[in-house]
């Protein structure tokens, strides 16, 4: 009498599989919120038995802990590399912003479920992570208020309020981000970085 035997995924090095339970932990809250995050849900994820994620993660809380921060990280390293360096000598800057936004919102395009997360958080969001998400917004903001004073400098506009400059950068940035998580058929990255540059360049004008 024959038997199937069940197909197990292939043996991973212990890095390599906990990467794989994180991006199957961050799918599954992607679909389903937080609730949707159980250890027999990420072990069915990966397509291992229960006892191989427990070898990485002593439970829920492990894993939800090490994905949040993984994502934090790896936000933030995305936003900070989105920024450009101040250099106006050869682009205005308008254009700088513009390039900045463009690169942030493709960086949101290429991980929907990490910026969902960090952009729309769903129900029951641990306030750990909340906290740790205004932690990387108000990192990203000194970096955009820099590069405000001296684009206000660059412009020749003392009148310009330069540290409400900032904010409405970043402001202006979140909201293209969102829009491109929430309705990508919608709004674009053209459509909304090409929204964003004349914004910026009404700035100039204005």
């Amino acid at each position: 009498m024959s038997t199937t035997r069940r197909k197990y995924a292939p043996r991973l090095p212990p890095e390599q599989r906990r990467e794989q339970f994180l991006d199957g932990a961050l799918a599954l809250i992607s679909r389903g919120g937080f609730d949707a995050l159980t250890m027999e849900a990420v072990a069915r994820q990966a397509g291992v038995t229960k006892p191989v994620v427990y070898e990485l993660y002593a439970n829920r809380a492990e894993v939800l802990d090490a994905l949040l921060r993984r994502e934090a990280e790896r936000a933030t390293a995305q936003v900070l590399a989105a920024i450009p360096g101040a250099d106006f000598a050869d682009r205005s800057p308008e254009d700088v912003y513009t390039d900045a936004v463009r690169a942030f919102v493709n960086a949101v395009v290429a991980a929907p479920d990490r910026w969902r997360l960090v952009l729309v958080p769903p129900e029951g969001t641990p306030p750990e992570f909340r906290m740790q998400v205004e932690l990387v917004r108000g990192r990203v903001l000194a970096q955009v208020d820099e590069l405000a004073d001296l684009g206000v400098e660059a412009m020749g506009d003392p009148d310009l309020d330069a540290e409400l400059l900032g904010h409405a950068m970043l402001a202006l940035a979140e909201m293209a981000g969102r829009l491109a998580v929430t309705a990508p058929e919608r709004f674009t990255p053209d459509r909304l970085v090409a929204f964003v540059g004349k914004i910026a360049h009404f700035l100039r004008r204005a």
